[in-house]
């Protein structure tokens, strides 16, 4: 053949296969044949411990695939992960990738599959397979919870956030065991579980359990009952096959209420309350090591306890360094914060705060009062640094309840002119071996403001979703803070002079690329001793009780209540000019409504007029840091004239000079019985709700 023609035939071929490699990748991909190099990889990792789903809903569930394309994802193409269990598809979920390197997906897969495959699918619909991944389920999960059947705020039975993968139990109470399991062998169609008490192996309670291929399923049995008087208990849940074979052995650590503390409907009571899990103790070289709860602080030094109508728990805790907080029926706790500062510049380790204090060597509580009509407990504190260092500043924080619920925080400050203070954030105080996500709801936080206007904050908080909700109104507000997933009753806080949001919204932690916390969360308290604030999540939460930060007004504060400069002694005994400041704000623990709340932040914003006989007013006539009203009797028979400015919600009256018991109480000519007010020789409080004028007349005797 003419060589001629043989160059131009190469020259045709060249261009050909140049032409084709200049087309763009897209428009050839889903066409090409299957690549002899590797364009994706699939790696199995266990679900993030801190994700849901939790508890018996995570049996049966999968691991996760970490999908790697190990080429940019091309924009016109979708890449779809499917799952198979022996041959058959499972589900199919799309996948997206970063647009830089690595591009990366994690997908939380449903159930175990067997198989994995990743494919890619272009425009003209035809599908190419980039990897295969083979997978091996577990072939026997099970997991088993035990609850009392009547929850009871652990506070009730003397204790304080038992570990939340325990069993608290009072005298006799009945309870339930469920289990759940799933097999994917084909060796075991059935199985039985036994539950019974370490304290008496005689008395057990048994169950069926069919176990479907594949399939999760779950029973309840009830728990054994027998009689114990030993505090401490260990239940055992035994799965076994129906040849007798154990597939699973749990053990429950279980704490008995054999003496139930008395507390009063309402009314402050010293006490101890119980703790049963070692303490987690940090070194200074970093290991840990733990040590008994009963030996930590002085046998003088007391718990208190604030028991309100409404079944409302207010607890002073030596395990939170005397941080007062509510105490939830289902095992959380809401803390305000206290008095946090950055003290002068002649070094100090980690904060300044009084949650330092881990030993009490400063902080105080005592209950001032304690009668029919109000509660009041004083805690007294120093902030202090991580090697409780002080600077001579003090803080006394007042806490005054009635039996309507509410109370107030009157906070009162002695520091150095120039001290630059944080006073309010909320925290939730969560039980140990508790992942935030599975406790918290999502709508942690409502704002309503004195108009009647309201914004929801939801957790976690992105300001790119909800960075217009956190812009203030130049109005003061009620804030509603919901403390557990299961809770009723929601923590209450407002100042009328407050008018700014809080500046710090709390965003949440990240592990392995993972949101694995709605909001800030730390394992340095309480309780736990030795370790300094972290800013990661770690495996503390397994060992000590935790808290998660909501939001706070860091170094915004409200317009005190009073201030004045003084000469006077600080805490160190030098005598120096220092700053008196007080700051006071309504607080509760209520299932309110929105209205409702309003009106206790407008009755608590603005007192009603008066007009009174055989009484005088005194200064200073109006109490907010007791929601009182000062009056001296002058009379046997007082009569006030009450005129609300907009509502006036359960008035409370303080009565100083009256001469003996108070016979009778009117109001509007109607005499009241002894459950519509509470009268203790000086207090007297009301419980009304009032919107337009009325009038009490107080008669007492001879």
């Amino acid at each position: 053949m003419h060589p001629l023609r043989w160059d131009v035939l190469d020259f045709m071929i060249v261009a050909w296969f140049a032409a084709v490699a200049l087309l763009p990748p897209a428009t050839t991909c889903a066409t090409e044949p299957p690549q002899t190099q590797p364009q994706a990889r699939v790696v199995i990792e266990n679900a993030h411990p801190w994700l849901p789903p939790f508890g018996l809903d995570r049996v049966g569930h999968g691991p996760d695939a970490v999908v790697e394309l190990l080429q940019a994802p091309r924009p016109a193409f979708k890449y779809i992960l499917v799952a198979y269990l022996r041959g058959k598809e499972l589900y199919r979920k799309q996948l997206s990738f970063a647009a830089k390197p690595p591009y990366l997906c994690r997908v939380s897969l449903k159930s175990w599959p067997t198989e994995l495959v990743v494919i890619t699918q272009g425009a003209n619909g035809k599908a190419m397979e980039l990897v295969r991944k083979a997978c091996t389920p577990p072939a026997f999960e099970a997991a088993a919870v035990a609850r009392p059947e009547t929850v009871i705020n652990p506070v009730d039975l003397g204790a304080i956030l038992p570990p939340s993968d325990w069993l608290l139990l009072a005298a006799g109470q009945k309870g339930k065991i469920e289990v759940a399991a799933v097999r994917r062998s084909e060796d075991t169609t059935s199985a039985r579980v036994t539950a019974w008490f370490e304290s008496a192996v005689e008395e057990k309670t048994t169950a069926k359990l069919t176990l479907p291929r594949d399939r999760p399923a779950r029973v309840r049995l009830p728990l054994p009952q027998p009689f114990s008087k030993a505090d401490r208990d260990v239940l055992h849940v035994s799965i076994d096959s129906p040849d007798g074979k154990s597939l699973k052995h749990e053990k429950i650590q279980t704490m008995r209420a054999n003496r139930l503390p008395k507390w009063p409907r309402f009314g402050a009571v010293e006490t101890k309350l119980r703790y049963d899990a070692p303490v987690s103790v940090r070194s200074d070289n970093g290991t840990y090591s733990t040590t008994s709860y009963q030996t930590l602080w002085k046998p003088e030094l007391q718990d208190v306890v604030v028991a309100l109508p409404n079944g409302s728990r207010y607890v002073f805790w030596r395990g939170s360094s005397y941080v007062p907080f509510w105490a939830g029926r289902y095992n959380t706790g809401l803390s305000y914060e206290w008095a946090e500062t950055d003290p002068p510049k002649d070094g100090y380790t980690d904060c300044v705060e009084p949650l330092m204090d881990k030993e009490l060597r400063y902080g105080r509580v005592r209950i001032m009062e304690s009668t029919r009509a109000r509660v009041h407990v004083r805690w007294s504190y120093q902030s202090c640094d991580f090697k409780y260092k002080v600077w001579g500043d003090s803080t006394v924080e007042d806490y005054y309840f009635y039996p309507d619920g509410f109370g107030t925080r009157v906070l009162t400050l002695q520091s150095r002119p120039e001290g630059d203070y944080e006073l309010s954030e909320f925290i939730i105080l969560t039980p140990q071996s508790t992942y935030p996500f599975s406790i918290l709801p999502r709508d942690l936080v409502d704002i309503i403001f004195l108009d009647g206007k309201k914004r929801e904050i939801d957790f976690p908080f992105l300001h790119g979703e909800q960075g217009a909700k956190a812009k203030s109104r130049d109005m003061p507000a009620v804030y509603r803070v919901r403390l557990n997933n299961h809770e009723p009753l929601s923590a209450v806080y407002f100042n009328p002079l407050q008018r700014n949001l809080p500046p710090t919204f709390f965003p949440p932690f990240s592990d392995k690329g993972q949101l694995v916390t709605p909001t800030y969360w730390g394992s340095h308290w309480p309780l736990g001793q030795g370790k300094t604030t972290g800013w990661a999540i770690d495996d503390r939460i397994g060992h000590t009780p935790c808290h998660c930060s909501v939001m706070s007004w860091a170094r915004s504060r409200p317009e005190p209540l009073r201030t004045a400069r003084v000469q006077t002694i600080d805490t160190l005994g030098s005598s120096k000019p220092m700053l008196l400041q007080t700051w006071t704000w309504l607080i509760g623990m209520s299932r309110a409504d929105d209205g409702r709340l309003l009106e206790w932040a407008r009755s608590y914003a603005n007192p009603p007029s008066l007009e009174l006989q055989a009484a005088r007013l005194e200064a200073p006539s109006y109490l907010p840091e007791r929601r009182a009203i000062h009056l001296v009797v002058e009379g046997k028979t007082v009569t006030i004239k009450i005129k609300p400015q907009t509502v006036c919600v359960n008035p409370v009256f303080e009565l100083d000079g009256s001469q003996g018991k108070l016979k009778e109480a009117y109001l509007n000519n109607i005499a009241l019985g002894p459950k519509q007010y509470a009268w203790d020789g000086k207090t007297f409080w009301l419980d009304t709700t009032l919107t337009k004028e009325a009038t009490l007349r107080l008669q007492f005797e001879e």
